[in-house]
């Protein structure tokens, strides 16, 4: 949350829940503000502008913590950001 914070992404509200259902644990990140698009991992470019720069940065964090899988969509100004790690 706090990459989220310190991009500038958020505009107002956050929360944070985890849930575990004996088969996934999940984190889902919600907030009011534009949605964190995460470019392909692995794929870089000569130049970055700041928002790219830290986009690639906490693709390559979001990949050394392995979700199974990531899910994110936007409704409006709310915004949600899903990580799921299956058992």
């Amino acid at each position: 949350m706090q990459h989220l914070a310190d991009a500038d992404l958020i505009i107002g509200s956050q929360s944070l829940r985890m849930t575990y259902n004996d088969f996934d644990l999940t984190v889902a990140v919600r907030y009011q503000g534009a949605l964190l698009s995460l470019p392909n991992v692995g794929v870089r470019k000569h130049f970055f502008l700041d928002e790219e720069s830290f986009s690639y940065g906490l693709a390559d964090f979001l990949t050394g913590v392995y979700p199974d899988r990531m899910e994110s969509r936007a409704s409006g100004e709310n915004a949600e950001i899903r990580l799921i790690f299956s058992g």
